[in-house]
């Protein structure tokens, strides 16, 4: 694999894999190699890949935050594709309770908070922007991990946080 492949975390169907494209058309999925070419859009967005000598018709159509809306053959399916560096922000950020979900969000990192983007006692969803914060000149969009109700917000924005501070925590959702 030539490493100057790009590295992508996927969610796909409740499971995540670890994707390395490179840019030999080489992919490593799961760190299984794969032969691997997809063609560029036409006029309506329909793309021709070819995996390990399989051809297939794709409709890929991003959405915000990472999602998106794939059509293989005729199937709908639903990704998170975050790069590396994201995934790991997230990774970072979230402290999860057991079976409950998210329980707080962390910074990742010391740095600026810009915008908090929920209210006290509203209802995220997974993927959901709660947070973002500002470090080494790069906004983090900081996403909640699991269905939660914020209980408390601790940040406003302007302020200076350090790595590890918790910035919003969560309870469970209760839906009616």
């Amino acid at each position: 694999m030539d490493r100057t492949g790009s590295r992508y975390v996927v969610s796909v169907a409740g499971e995540t894999h670890d994707v390395v494209v490179g840019v030999d058309g080489r992919v490593l999925i799961d760190g299984a190699g794969h032969e691997c070419s997809l063609s560029g859009p036409g006029p309506t967005r329909m793309r021709a890949l070819i995996l390990d000598g399989k051809p297939w018709a794709v409709y890929a159509e991003a959405r915000a935050g990472g999602l998106w809306e794939f059509d293989l053959g005729g199937d709908r399916v639903s990704a998170e594709v975050l790069d590396a560096r994201t995934a790991r922000v997230r990774a970072l950020s979230a402290d999860t309770g057991s079976e409950r979900g998210a329980t707080a969000l962390k910074a990742p990192m010391p740095g600026l908070i810009v915008q908090v983007a929920v209210e006290t006692g509203e209802i995220v969803e997974p993927g959901a922007a709660v947070v973002i914060v500002e470090a080494m000149k790069m906004e983090n969009e900081l996403r909640a991990t699991a269905a939660a109700r914020v209980e408390r917000i601790l940040v406003a924005p302007g302020e200076a946080v350090e790595k590890g501070q918790i910035l919003v925590e969560f309870g469970e959702a209760k839906r009616l």
